[in-house]
C-alpha cells in the first residue's frame, strides 16, 4: 500500500510539472544562503555562473532568489517538483526525503578520493541513478556538484584511531551519519546547525563532522582544538531542474541549459576544492591541531563504519541491489 501511495504521489507532481507551459521560459531559483557569501561561493556562485551563461546565450533569464526567501530547503524541493520554480540548492539529505536511493552515495568511505567520487557521479553509475531520480520525481539531474569535498571528524580531544571516539558525545545528522559513529563507540546528537556553535563550547556535545570550510565558515576553530582529516563522507548535491519544464524547451535551449549547468559544475569543483585546500591551513592557523590520516588509519575507521552502514542502506533504501552497484563502481575508478 505505501508503495501505491507512492507511486500516485509521484504520478502527481510529474504531471504537475508536465503542465508547465513551454513558453513559460523564465527560470526562479530559490538558495538557501545570502548573496554575497564569499566563504559558500562554490554554492551561490555555481548558480551565478549558470545564470550568466543562460542569459548570455538564449533569450532565457534566471532569477535567482537568495536567503531561503522561498522557505525552507525541503519546502522549496516540493516547489521545484511542482514547477512552481524551477531550481533549488537541495542538496543530498533533502532529496533523500523523496529519493531514498541517493543516501547510497553517504556510505562511509565510498570514495577514497575526489578524483574517483567524480568519476563514479560522471559516470554510468551516476547518470542511472540521475534517470531514476527523474523518473521518480520529475527533477533532472543536469550534473552533480559538490560542498568543500570531504566531511572530517573534530572534537575536544584528538582521534587519531577509532578508539579515540570511544564515549564521544558526537553531533550527527540522520541515521546513516549515526549508526556508524555509535558502532565507533561515541554517541550521537541531533543538534540544530544553528545551535551548533554554542553546543561544542558548552560541551552539550563533544564533536562533529562537517568539511573543513564549513568548520571554518561557523569559526568552529574557536571550540574544537582538534581536527582529524578522517574523509569518511563525500557532501555532494544535483543540480536539479524541473523535468517538466526542461522538456517543454526547444532543442536549442535545452542545449544552452546543459552548457551553462556544465559551466556552473566545472566553476563548482575548482573553487570547493581551491576552498577545502586553504581551509586546512586556516585551520591550523587558527590553533587548530589537524591531524592528517595516513590510508592504514583510515582503513581502521572504515572496517567498523562502513558494513553497519551498509546493512542499513539495504535494509532502507528503495533499490537494495544498488548498494553493490556503487562499491563496484567506486572500485573501478
Amino acid at each position: 500500500m505505501k508503495t501505491i501511495f507512492r507511486a500516485l504521489a509521484v504520478a502527481g507532481a510529474l504531471a504537475t510539472s508536465a503542465a508547465i507551459p513551454a513558453f513559460a521560459q523564465d527560470i526562479k531559483v530559490g538558495l538557501s544562503l545570502p548573496e554575497g557569501m564569499a566563504d559558500f561561493d562554490f554554492i551561490n556562485g555555481m548558480y551565478e555562473t549558470f545564470k550568466t551563461e543562460v542569459e548570455a546565450n538564449s533569450d532565457m533569464t534566471v532569477d535567482i532568489v537568495y536567503g531561503g526567501a522561498l522557505g525552507a530547503p525541503n519546502d522549496r524541493l516540493a516547489q521545484m517538483r511542482r514547477g512552481v520554480i524551477q531550481m533549488s540548492d537541495a542538496a543530498d539529505g533533502n532529496i533523500a526525503t523523496v529519493f531514498p536511493d541517493i543516501q547510497i552515495l553517504n556510505m562511509p568511505y565510498l570514495f577514497s578520493s575526489i578524483e574517483q567520487a567524480r568519476a563514479v557521479l560522471d559516470g554510468e553509475f551516476g547518470d542511472a541513478l540521475a534517470e531514476s531520480l527523474r523518473e521518480e520525481t520529475g527533477i533532472k539531474v543536469l550534473g552533480w556538484w559538490e560542498s568543500g569535498g570531504f566531511k572530517h571528524f573534530s572534537a575536544s580531544t584528538p582521534i587519531a584511531t577509532p578508539a579515540d571516539m570511544e564515549g564521544l558525545k558526537m553531533r550527527v545528522l540522520g541515521p546513516l551519519a549515526t549508526i556508524p559513529v555509535e558502532a565507533l563507540g561515541a554517541s550521537a546528537a541531533p543538534v540544530a546547525f544553528s545551535e551548533l556553535y554554542t553546543s561544542l563550547k558548552t560541551g552539550v556535545v563533544d564533536g562533529q563532522d562537517n568539511s573543513v570550510t564549513v568548520f571554518n565558515l561557523v569559526k568552529l576553530y574557536e571550540v574544537q582544538p582538534h581536527l582529524a582529516l578522517t574523509a569518511h563522507t563525500y557532501a555532494f548535491g544535483p543540480l536539479g531542474i524541473n523535468d517538466g519544464f526542461f522538456s517543454g524547451l526547444d532543442a536549442d535551449k535545452q542545449a544552452v541549459i546543459m552548457a551553462a549547468a556544465e559551466a556552473a559544475i566545472n566553476f563548482n569543483r575548482d573553487t570547493s576544492s581551491a576552498k577545502d585546500s586553504a581551509a586546512v591551513d586556516f585551520a591550523r592557523g587558527n590553533g587548530v591541531e589537524v591531524l592528517e590520516l595516513d590510508d592504514a588509519a583510515k582503513a581502521a575507521f572504515a572496517e567498523i563504519m562502513q558494513p553497519v552502514a551498509i546493512e542499513w542502506l539495504k535494509e532502507n533504501v528503495d533499490t537494495p541491489a544498488l548498494v553493490d552497484e556503487a562499491i563496484s563502481a567506486a572500485g573501478a575508478e
